[in-house]
């Protein structure tokens, strides 16, 4: 296993430490059992069980369908029964959602209190536990009701990734290839030299391409924690991405994956990039199991759906969504799209074909 990196965000003095490669073993040098309250889910509670027993706990559910204002409450509930004060320390241990809820329940609980993460998943060791975002749906809209508030400290324990269920793991893959996509230091050209590897999981191999996307992620959320200029550039894949999760309930990565594929088609159609990138971002994503078009996640009949939710979009800003495109591997363009326009094209491209 690749050695243990802290990465640092420093947000106006406050400092983030993700350190990648670290293990939910050492979990005591980083939360006293004395002042820390642990929220996770029930598949994990089970499976480390022995190790947080010295902890209270607040056990949730699982899925998307519990990353509500419920959840958050019965949490704070929870937290006034055990008598949590100001300093009581909130650690998430799970995937995003678990991170997400527990960071945002920290956040409004006595209007604050501190909170750090033991990150679980692909997905939310590369994306969702890094740069402040903390939030619930509403209504399947996601994170509709939220906070940028950055957690004390994030642990990326690479080895819990060994025993993700293939489609979680796979789930996590298409937030590295958004990542590698924008990045430009040679994250893309990695992943592509080391594709079997990733896919079989090799621990030193995935180790790096998390610590990678970290970095990544930390520099652009040092430079806009608030999502004003080039954090948004982020959300390559993201705004269809959201929608298809909503209307059809694809896990989210999968449904990134395919709003990437429909941004390269948009990005081509723009003259900003040819065939040859888009065909070599799409193959990467085949590779790895993951849809590259709306027709492998949903079909035409869905499109009234799928655009009110698009309309319904945090991205959204008058009567035009801010979309990303690429120019190329590390070079993004925020464009303005007409709603009208923008049906126009999924409706008439390519996307809806399987291909």
């Amino acid at each position: 296993m690749k050695k243990l990196e802290e990465i640092k965000i420093n947000i106006n003095g406050h400092i983030s430490t993700v350190r990648t490669g670290e293990s939910i073993n050492n979990i005591r040098e980083y939360a006293s059992p004395a002042d820390t309250v642990i929220v996770t889910d029930d598949n994990l509670n089970r499976h480390y069980y022995e190790m947080f027993s010295d902890y209270p706990v607040i056990v949730i559910g699982t899925g998307e369908g519990i990353k509500t204002f419920a959840t958050v409450e019965t949490i704070i509930r929870e937290l006034i029964e055990l008598r949590a004060h100001r300093k009581t320390f909130l650690l998430g241990v799970g995937g995003g959602i678990v991170c997400d809820i527990a960071g945002f329940a920290a956040s409004i609980y006595m209007r604050g209190i501190p909170f750090g993460f033991v990150s679980t998943s692909l997905l939310s060791q590369v994306d969702a536990s890094v740069g402040g975002k903390n939030g619930v749906n509403i209504d399947g809209l996601k994170n509709m009701a939220g906070v940028i508030n950055q957690p004390e400290f994030v642990i990326c324990d690479h080895g819990m990734l060994k025993t993700l269920p293939e489609d979680e793991y796979i789930n996590g893959m298409a937030e590295l290839v958004k990542t590698a996509c924008l990045d430009d230091e040679g994250l893309f050209q990695f992943i592509s030299d080391n594709r079997e590897k990733l896919k079989n999981r090799h621990g030193e191999t995935v180790s790096e391409a998390v610590y990678r996307s970290v970095k990544f992620k930390a520099k652009i959320v040092e430079e806009d924690e608030r999502e004003e200029s080039v954090r948004r550039i982020l959300n390559l894949g993201h705004t269809l991405g959201h929608a298809v999760e909503k209307v059809k309930g694809t896990k989210h990565g999968f449904a990134v994956s395919a709003g990437i594929g429909f941004a390269l088609e948009l990005s081509k159609n723009y003259g900003l990039i040819d065939s040859s990138l888009e065909n070599e971002v799409k193959d990467m994503l085949k590779f790895f199991g993951l849809p590259c078009t709306l027709g492998e996640v949903t079909n035409e009949k869905d499109l009234p759906e799928l655009m009110k939710a698009v309309e319904s979009d945090k991205k959204k800003g008058g009567d035009s969504i801010n979309f990303i495109l690429l120019k190329g591997i590390g070079e993004s363009v925020i464009r303005n799209i007409k709603s009208e326009e923008l049906m126009k094209y999924i409706s008439g491209y390519s996307s809806f074909k399987n291909n």
